[in-house]
C-alpha cells in the first residue's frame, strides 16, 4: 500500500505539473502574442505622428500652408511622399476655424468633407491639437471610425521651426493625414509577429480566437485585431502524456528523472546543433551567409537548371580606413555595409565572402535585375557610413557574371567570371560597376601576373630607387634628397609608382617594398653630404618591428640616424594618436627625424601638430601651383609657414617648378624646396654629380 501510495501520488503529481507547466505555457505565450499585437497598434500611431511631424513644424510649410495656401507646393512636398510613398489617402489642411481649405483628391473643400470621412475620433484631436503649446510639438495620432472604415490618422498644427517666420493669425491651420487601416494594412507587420493567423475586424469575436481593441482618442474600442493563440503547452502535454503515463507505470521517479534529464540534454544537443549549422554557414561578424554557404545554394541552383547572376563587390578605401581609424571600426564599418547591402537586396541571397567582398545570387526568377541593384547599391554608397562621432566615406566595385548552364565547372566559372568583371570595375576607376565579358580575362590575367612579377621582384631586390634633390631656399644648394621606389620591368616595362604602388597595398606587399627602399637608400646616401627622406606606408608604420626594422638598417649601413628623415602623411595619425606618438617618440631615441608629409590635404590639425614630435612639415603641391597667380594661395602658404614657426617645424615645399614660385615660397617662409626646377627623380650616381651645379643653373 505504501508503494501503490507513493507511486499513485507521483503518478498524480506528474499530471498535475504536466497540466499545469502546459497551461502556464499557454498563458505566457497568449501574453507575448497580445502584447506584440497591443505594440503594433502603439507602433503604428507612433509611426504616422512621426511621418508628419517634420512637415508641420517647417518653415516652408508655414509660408506654403499658412501664410497662403499653395496647393502646387503641397502635392509637391508633403503630398508626394506621405501620399505617393506612404500610402496615406487622407490629407486635409484646416483653417483657423476648422474648415478644409485644401483637400487632396477632392478640389471642393467641403467644409464637412474631413468629419465625414474621418469620424468622431478625428474631431476631437482637433481641439487637443490646438491646447498644446505650438513651441511644444501640437501633434496627435491616433485612430478613428467612419462610414464603417477605421482610419490611422495624424493631426497637427503648422507652425514655424525658427524664428524666420511666422503665422498668419492666431489660430495655426492644421495638416491632417489619414489611412485606412484594414487587412493588407495589417499584412505589413505580419511577418514579423509571433502569431500565426491574424484577422481585422469591426466587432469584438467571442469564439476561442483572441482579440485585441484598437481604440479611438477617448479609449472606446473602434475595431479589433483577432488572432488564432498558438498553445505550446497543451502541444507539449499531448506529446509527453503518453510516454509519462508509461514510464510511471514501471517507476514514477525513474521517469521523473530520466525525463527532466533527458529533455535538458536534448535541447542542449539541438542548441549545440542549430548554432554549429549557423556558425558554419554564417560570417560571425555580419550575420550573413559565408562562402560555403554562397557556394552549396549556387550549386543547387544551377544543378535544378536555374539561371544565376553573381554579383561581387569590394568595398573602395577599406583598407585605408582600417588602418586610419583602426580595426574595431572597421568591423562596424562592415557590418554598416552589409546592412546596407542586405536592405536593398532583400529577397535574393546576400553573403559576406571575406575581408571587405560581399556577393549577391540573383536567380532569374527574381524581380530585381543585376543592373537596377548594382545601380542602387552604388547611390547607397555615396552617403557616408556613420562610425561613432566619425563620417566615413567608402566607394564600392561591382562585378557580375551571368552563368553557363553549358560549363561543368559552372559554380566555380561563375565565381570567377564576377570576381574578374569586379576587378574591372576597379580598374576602370573604382566606384563603378563591370559586367563579366570575355575580353576581360586578358586584363585579369595581366594583373594577376603584375601582381606576381612584383612579388618577385620585391622578393628579388629588383626594385630601384631614384632620388629627387631638395635645395636650401636662400641658396638653392641641395641639402637632401627624397627616395623614390621604380619598377621596370622585362615584360611589363617602366611601371608608374600609381600603378604599382596600389597594387602592392592590395597584395601585402608594401612592407617588403618599403624595407627596401630604405635599405637601399641608406646604403647608397650614406657617404654624401645630404639628408635622406623616405616614406612611410601605414603598413609600415603600424607594424610592431617598424622600430627593430630601423635600428637594423641604420647598423647595416653605417648610415648616420641624425641624416634620416621618415615623412608620414596626416591620415597615420587619426587612428591612435597617442599610438602614432609612441612610435615616433621610440624612433627619435635613434636620432630619426619626422616630417609631415602633403600637409593639407587629410584630418590632421593643429593639435595633432602640437600633440606630435615632428620637425618639419611638407606643404603638398596643391598648395604651391597657384601661388604665382592668386593672392588668396599666397596668403594660405604664409597662414601655413607661419603656423610650422608656431610649432618650431622647418617647412619645405613639394612642387616648385618655375623660379617665381621658388621666390615666393621663400618669402612666404619656406626653409627648403623640391620640384622638378632643381632637378628630377634620378640615379644616385647621377644625383651626387648633377646636384654641385643646382644653385647656379636654377638662378
Amino acid at each position: 500500500m505504501p508503494l501503490l501510495l507513493l507511486t499513485g501520488a507521483s503518478f498524480s503529481c506528474v499530471l498535475i505539473l504536466l497540466f499545469y507547466g502546459a497551461s502556464v505555457q499557454d498563458q505566457m505565450q497568449l501574453e507575448r502574442e497580445e502584447k506584440a499585437l497591443q505594440n503594433v497598434v502603439k507602433s503604428a500611431s507612433l509611426l504616422v505622428r512621426h511621418d508628419l511631424q517634420d512637415y508641420a513644424k517647417w518653415d516652408e510649410a508655414v509660408r506654403h500652408i499658412d501664410q497662403r495656401v499653395d496647393p502646387a507646393w503641397i502635392e509637391d512636398n508633403v503630398v508626394a511622399y506621405l501620399g505617393g510613398t506612404q500610402g496615406y489617402n487622407q490629407i486635409f489642411v484646416l483653417d483657423g476655424e476648422d474648415r478644409v481649405v485644401y483637400s487632396w483628391k477632392d478640389s471642393r473643400f467641403d467644409t464637412r468633407v474631413a468629419q465625414r470621412r474621418l469620424g468622431p475620433d478625428f474631431m476631437d484631436s482637433l481641439a487637443l491639437v490646438r491646447r498644446i503649446p505650438q513651441d511644444g510639438a501640437p501633434i496627435v495620432s491616433g485612430f478613428s471610425r467612419a462610414n464603417g472604415q477605421i482610419y490611422l490618422f495624424a493631426t497637427a498644427a503648422i507652425v514655424p521651426l525658427t524664428s524666420k517666420v511666422g503665422l498668419s493669425g492666431p489660430r495655426p491651420k492644421l495638416l491632417v493625414i489619414a489611412r485606412i487601416v484594414d487587412f493588407d494594412w495589417l499584412t505589413q507587420f505580419a511577418d514579423d509577429l509571433p502569431v500565426s493567423v491574424v484577422r481585422l475586424s469591426r466587432s469584438r469575436d467571442d469564439t476561442e480566437q483572441q482579440n485585441v481593441a484598437i481604440r479611438g482618442l477617448n479609449g472606446a474600442p473602434l475595431g479589433w485585431i483577432g488572432w488564432e493563440p498558438f498553445r505550446p503547452g497543451t502541444l507539449l502535454r499531448q506529446r509527453l502524456a503518453p510516454g509519462v503515463v508509461f514510464f510511471m507505470l514501471i517507476g514514477a521517479m525513474a521517469a521523473v528523472l530520466i525525463l527532466r534529464r533527458g529533455k535538458r540534454a536534448v535541447e542542449d544537443l539541438q542548441q549545440s546543433e542549430r548554432r554549429a549549422r549557423h556558425l558554419s554557414d554564417h560570417d560571425m561578424l555580419t550575420g550573413l551567409p559565408n562562402r560555403r554557404a554562397l557556394m552549396a545554394r549556387m550549386a543547387v541552383a544551377v544543378s535544378g537548371g536555374t539561371r544565376l547572376t553573381l554579383l561581387l563587390m569590394d568595398l573602395d578605401g577599406f583598407k585605408n580606413a582600417n588602418d586610419v581609424y583602426g580595426h574595431s571600426a572597421g568591423d562596424l564599418l562592415l557590418q554598416n555595409a552589409a546592412a546596407r547591402i542586405r536592405n536593398l537586396a532583400r529577397d535574393v541571397t546576400v553573403a559576406r565572402l571575406g575581408g571587405d567582398e560581399f556577393a549577391v545570387l540573383i536567380p532569374s526568377e527574381a524581380r530585381v535585375s543585376a543592373t537596377e541593384l548594382c545601380v542602387a547599391i552604388l547611390h547607397a554608397f555615396r552617403e557616408p557610413l556613420r562610425i561613432g562621432a566619425y563620417k566615413i566615406r567608402l566607394g564600392i566595385s561591382i562585378g557580375y557574371a551571368v552563368s553557363d548552364p553549358e560549363r561543368t565547372d559552372r559554380e566555380s566559372e561563375l565565381l570567377r567570371r564576377a570576381d574578374v568583371a569586379m576587378y574591372a570595375a576597379k580598374a576602370a576607376g573604382r566606384n563603378c560597376f563591370r559586367a563579366y565579358e570575355p575580353e576581360l580575362d586578358d586584363s585579369h590575367r595581366l594583373r594577376v601576373q603584375m601582381e606576381n612579377d612584383l612579388r618577385l621582384a620585391v622578393e628579388e631586390g629588383r626594385i630601384s630607387v631614384q632620388y629627387q634633390p631638395i635645395v636650401d631656399a636662400a641658396t638653392f644648394e641641395v641639402v637632401a634628397v627624397e627616395a623614390l621606389a621604380r619598377w621596370w620591368d622585362p615584360v611589363h616595362g617602366n611601371v608608374p609608382p600609381d600603378v604599382f604602388i596600389p597594387i602592392a597595398e592590395m597584395s601585402g606587399l608594401i612592407t617588403g617594398l618599403g624595407r627596401h627602399v630604405l635599405l637601399t637608400a641608406c646604403a647608397a646616401m650614406r657617404d654624401s653630404k645630404f639628408d635622406l627622406a623616405v616614406n612611410l606606408s601605414p603598413a609600415q608604420f603600424w607594424d610592431g618591428e617598424l622600430l627593430r626594422e630601423v635600428q637594423a638598417i641604420l647598423q647595416e649601413t653605417g648610415f648616420p640616424p641624425e641624416r634620416l628623415e621618415l615623412e608620414i602623411t596626416e591620415s597615420l595619425m587619426l587612428r591612435q594618436p597617442q599610438g602614432a606618438c609612441e612610435i615616433i617618440d621610440g624612433l627619435r631615441a635613434l636620432g630619426v627625424r619626422f616630417a609631415l608629409d602633403d600637409f593639407g590635404t587629410g584630418f590632421a590639425g593643429i593639435a595633432y601638430l602640437r600633440q606630435l614630435h615632428f620637425d618639419r612639415l611638407k606643404i603638398d603641391k596643391a598648395f604651391i601651383t597657384a601661388i604665382e597667380s592668386e593672392r588668396r594661395a599666397q596668403d594660405m602658404l604664409v597662414s601655413i609657414t607661419g603656423l610650422a614657426r608656431a610649432c618650431n617645424l622647418d617647412v619645405c615645399a613639394e612642387g616648385i617648378e618655375t623660379a617665381e614660385q621658388a621666390r615666393i615660397a621663400l618669402m612666404s617662409g619656406c626653409n627648403r624646396l623640391q620640384g622638378w626646377l632643381f632637378g628630377r627623380p634620378q640615379d644616385a650616381e647621377h644625383l651626387l654629380a648633377f646636384s654641385s651645379d643646382t644653385a647656379s643653373r636654377v638662378a
